[in-house]
């Protein structure tokens, strides 16, 4: 019997289907809607199997919680726009480019929805097909190069998590006599094996969420993927894709190695305070605006990771798990309506340098107003999103580390040093004399609405933050419990 859950899983793929013989961005648009509409009623709670086979015992697990059903609307709602988008962009060959969009995000979702490990594996590979034509055949400059760097380097790190995942799954089988990916039978076999053998299995799962994150020093994907992708690519893989490591970070590694996760925090922890820092500096020495906010990518979710291990005695920090589920979230929406709005300025001068650019306040003044917007909200400024999200991760570093969590707070000084530098050099100063100038047009219509959107939702997580922190206390139980 189909419920809610399952008719937000099977819409995309029908949307596929549809779009094959259905040649137009109206198809991308209605069923991206359909399936933003039926994930807005998705219940907290929700808990079902669907089994593939009764004779090997083996079946699929789907489950929402306060961690992932905010993930869960988000890419739902970020498709939605990015097909809105593509009704007014200029693009050649439309239909396919609607197609593999409706496949990635029906392969994006079932791993937020599911506790199936096996099945997580499956879907966290399988998006890199679509991922991979996207970039190659709509990217601009080294697009097939990008293009095979994500794929290798994602997929490789995956190869770590498969053997584990396959390692684990036959322990399970021989201690039951049936086939078993699901979490909680991962969860009591592992606990179980001896410290090394967990080390090595928990690597195997490390890698491969740190290559997605990414995590300094296996991030060297991100700004080639994230500079030549098209503007639709670059929304997903900011406000999507790179949060699917870090949340099956907290779905699955931190429950089956609890133990491994609490003696290596401080090394995690290391590790993402070096990614908030180098990402920083990174993006302040970029020219290419796209790259720039590509490197601020790497940055951000170092708060993420951080927030993810701050340790409080046997628990990691209520404040910091808080955080680093609402910054994917804020990171989610920020970086994404920069990199719409990079996208449109991209189309309207075919130039992302920011020596390129200078006052263009005086030209765009729309386009400025949500440039400076998103960026607020990029640095943490208070009454915005990215604000809360920053300040529960610090507190949470601090209660863990004191000195991690100084480090981890000059990040965001960093942060507002290159974001309003760009900000400075581009919009600002004396109107730069060029044709292309000249002629830049404002956004308007489908444009300014996607913008409004994010912009709402910017606002309405800095200024009203209690809603989505009662959502997020479920994921925290969660996770808390198998601690």
């Amino acid at each position: 019997m189909l419920d809610v859950v399952k008719i937000t899983l099977i819409l995309p793929f029908l949307g596929t289907l549809v779009s094959l013989f259905i040649r137009t961005p109206w198809v991308g648009v209605i069923f991206s809607a359909a399936t933003f509409i039926t994930s807005l009623i998705i219940p907290i709670g929700y808990s079902d199997f669907i089994t593939i086979s009764k004779y090997l015992g083996f079946s699929i697990s789907l489950y929402v919680d306060g961690l992932n059903i905010l993930l869960i609307v988000l890419t739902t709602g970020l498709f939605l726009l990015v097909f809105l988008y593509s009704l007014v962009e200029r693009r050649e060959r439309k239909d396919e480019y609607v197609f593999l969009f409706l496949l990635l995000e029906a392969l994006i979702l079932p791993t937020f929805f599911t506790k199936n490990i096996l099945a997580f594996y499956f879907f966290f590979d399988a998006i890199l097909v679509p991922m991979f034509f996207i970039i190659g055949i709509w990217g601009t400059g080294r697009k097939i190069y990008s293009a095979y760097k994500f794929v290798l380097f994602t997929f490789f790190g995956s190869i770590f998590f498969l053997v584990s995942t396959i390692y684990i799954g036959k322990l399970v089988y021989a201690e039951t006599g049936r086939l078993s990916f699901e979490l909680e039978d991962f969860i009591r076999v592992v606990q179980n094996l001896d410290h090394t053998t967990k080390l090595i299995l928990f690597l195997g799962f490390f890698i491969a969420f740190a290559v997605k994150i990414p995590l300094v020093p296996v991030h060297v994907w991100l700004p080639d993927a994230h500079t030549e992708a098209p503007t639709g690519g670059s929304v997903i893989l900011a406000g999507i894709l790179l949060k699917i490591g870090s949340y099956a970070f907290l779905r699955f590694a931190v429950p089956v190695f609890p133990d491994i996760v609490k003696d290596y925090a401080f090394y995690i922890a290391l590790i993402s305070v070096l990614g908030i820092v180098y990402g920083a500096f990174l993006a302040l020495a970029q020219q290419d605006i796209k790259r720039l906010i590509a490197y601020s990518s790497v940055s951000h979710m170092g708060y993420v990771m951080l927030g993810s291990v701050a340790l409080v005695g046997d628990k990691i920090s209520y404040e910091g798990l808080q955080g680093a589920v609402l910054q994917m979230v804020n990171h989610g929406v920020a970086t994404g309506a920069l990199f719409f709005l990079v996208g449109m300025i991209y189309e309207r001068t075919h130039t992302r340098m920011i020596d390129d650019y200078s006052g263009i306040a005086k030209k765009v003044p729309i386009f400025t107003t949500f440039f400076i917007i998103f960026t607020l909200s990029s640095i943490g400024f208070p009454s915005t999103g990215g604000f809360i999200g920053e300040l529960l991760v610090i507190i949470g570093a601090i209660k863990y580390d004191t000195v991690l969590g100084i480090i981890t707070a000059s990040g965001a000084i960093l942060s507002a040093g290159y974001m309003l530098y760009l900000v400075l050099r581009v919009f600002f100063g004396e109107l730069k004399k060029s044709d292309v100038i000249e002629e830049l047009e404002d956004v308007r219509g489908i444009e300014v609405f996607v913008l409004s959107v994010l912009s709402v939702l910017v606002f309405l997580i800095g200024i009203f933050p209690s809603p989505f922190m009662e959502v997020i206390k479920g994921g925290i139980e969660f996770v808390w419990k198998h601690l």
